[in-house]
């Protein structure tokens, strides 16, 4: 069996082939994002459909947010933060910078009455009435991603100078991670296609915390103040994975086999995925590939990357390959050969 293998492409390529915006029709107007979403699956299968992408005539789908592209903003929106929309790229999160009396006063609203989660919930309404069902596809925003969001920078000097603040801040982000994930999950089986677009073919009742920012911080930061909150999240939504696109993140791997209930880690690009395979020995791993190095790479480099993250990465049928952010620079033939490589290794 083939090593399961994902591309997914940048707002920028969407909007040049598909002519699709990104703006907030496309999150918010739920007619639209189903057309959009439509026209999306159809180019792909024009342009890769002999290789399996897309579909020659998509049926509509129930889609909340998009499996399609990497994008989120809704937890950082819902605790203060204002966002800018596009349409050639990602919303754009405006850091909140909040002082310390308002992060301390800060708390989880009641989102029943929260304006942003309105916006949500009025989507939901509508396409468990078309559909009875919903497919999430909301990023789930990690826990120090939503801090430093709103805390700003800041955020790294409390982990010193004031941890009762750093630790109020991350529990706020816990608990609003934990109401929006079991109202999502009440009307979706699947809730983290829109971290990361694999799980469709491995895991695909996995929940994916996003720790992007985890990148930025040391291992013993990771367990001092950031392990707990993650565990909190694991112990509710299982099976439970880790979403990490930094490229090191084998110098918090030992951290994250402290998580309980972990079955999923995604390793960024440039990590060293041998040493992360050999602390997380029986989970399964998808290896990302770059979307810069994929622009100009070889064929003869491509295949030895992509044949040393299968040798590194083994056991395979533990193991996934993607290629996430790619742009309109890059052209189909070093898209192509990416998959046929990746489908080679079995």
């Amino acid at each position: 069996m083939a090593v399961p293998v994902d591309v997914t492409f940048h707002p920028r390529w969407w909007h040049k082939n598909s002519n699709v915006s990104f703006n907030e029709k496309f999150f918010f107007d739920v007619d639209y994002r189903i057309e959009a979403d439509i026209r999306m699956r159809k180019t792909l299968f024009e342009k890769f459909g002999d290789l399996g992408l897309g579909e020659e005539d998509p049926e509509p789908r129930p889609i909340l947010g998009s499996d399609l592209i990497a994008s989120g903003f809704l937890y950082s929106e819902i605790l203060g933060c204002k966002v800018r929309f596009f349409d050639e790229d990602p919303p754009e999160i405006l850091c909140a910078n909040l002082d310390d009396e308002t992060i301390m006063n800060l708390d989880v609203p009641d989102l029943d009455k929260c304006e942003a989660w309105n916006r949500i919930q009025v989507q939901i309404d509508r396409l468990m009435k078309d559909f009875g069902y919903v497919y999430s596809c909301i990023n789930l925003m990690g826990i120090q991603n939503v801090a430093l969001d709103v805390r700003g920078m800041e955020l790294f000097i409390d982990y010193y100078t004031n941890p009762d603040l750093a630790n109020h801040l991350l529990d706020v982000c816990t608990r609003l991670s934990l109401d929006i994930g079991k109202r999502l999950k009440k009307v979706s089986k699947e809730l983290s296609a829109g971290v990361t677009s694999i799980v469709k073919q491995t895991i695909p009742d996995v929940y994916i915390t996003s720790n992007c920012t985890v990148e930025m911080v040391s291992l013993d930061f990771y367990e001092n103040f950031l392990l707990k909150y993650d565990n909190i999240l694991a112990e509710e939504f299982k099976p439970f994975g880790i979403h990490h696109c930094g490229k090191t993140m084998e110098h918090v791997v030992e951290g994250y086999a402290k998580v309980k209930n972990l079955s999923f880690a995604e390793v960024g690009a440039g990590s060293d995925l041998k040493s992360v395979r050999n602390i997380l020995r029986d989970i399964h791993l998808n290896a990302r590939y770059s979307p810069v190095k994929l622009k100009d790479v070889s064929k003869e480099e491509l295949k030895r990357d992509i044949y040393k993250l299968a040798e590194e990465g083994k056991p395979l049928n533990l193991l996934s390959i993607s290629c996430v952010g790619i742009d309109d620079s890059v052209e189909d033939q070093q898209i192509r050969e990416f998959i046929r490589i990746c489908r080679e290794i079995e």
